[in-house]
């Protein structure tokens, strides 16, 4: 791609279908239109964008829902150095700024028609707990010893998923689907004994009818 931008540049009469090639790689690397100017050179600034761009990014322009007016730039929050502009805007980051500002929709140009359900959904998947069976398994197990769920809290308060301390909302999902599993393993412990006493007593009669028939 580079290569082939570098050709253009080089040229310098473009033709019309240079410029018609240039127009369509400008939305493919860069994923916007190009827009022409009454400057002579403009096609070929667009082209020094391009390779500026993959240059510097090493690939296109992920391709993007969103595309924000001229001049805006986004920022996440008050003082924070995050800035973004169509540049570097994707579908993650215009969906993560517009769950903290939906007001803000304003801003784009382009966005797509389900933008809201998008945001919904992804603060139904932000609340979502993903389980850690090893976690689990290891809260199970101090149950078996004894453990009350207060002092499992506290045991495992520090504990890192991903390298990450878990909140204690995470803690407490834990908590609970170790209670689950804890419960329901003991109950099919008490199931098998009830199985072996019964099976203990059929043999019992069973050994008794044989007395009774002797006699």
């Amino acid at each position: 791609m580079v290569n082939r931008l570098k050709e253009l540049g080089s040229i310098a009469s473009l033709s019309s279908s240079d410029k018609a090639e240039i127009e369509n790689l400008y939305a493919i690397v860069l994923d916007k239109k190009f827009i022409r100017t009454s400057c002579s050179d403009c096609y070929h600034d667009a082209v020094i964008e391009m390779i500026v761009y993959l240059n510097k990014n090493g690939k296109m322009k992920e391709k993007s829902d969103y595309g924000l007016k001229n001049g805006v730039v986004l920022q996440m929050e008050f003082g924070s150095s995050e800035m973004y502009t169509n540049a570097n805007l994707t579908d993650e980051i215009a969906e993560k700024y517009l769950e903290r500002y939906p007001d803000n929709i304003k801003y784009f140009s382009k966005k797509p028609d389900d933008w809201k359900e998008r945001i919904n959904k992804r603060k139904e998947d932000k609340d979502k707990v993903v389980i850690d069976d090893e976690l689990v398994s290891l809260m199970v197990e101090s149950m078996k010893d004894g453990v009350t769920s207060k002092s499992i809290q506290e045991e495992f308060k520090e504990y890192k998923i991903s390298g990450k301390k878990i909140s204690k909302k995470v803690l407490m999902a834990h908590v609970n689907k170790a209670l689950e599993v804890f419960a329901d393993s003991s109950s099919d412990e008490d199931n098998e004994m009830n199985g072996k006493d019964d099976s203990g007593d059929g043999n019992k009669e069973e050994a008794d009818g044989e007395e009774n028939s002797d006699k």
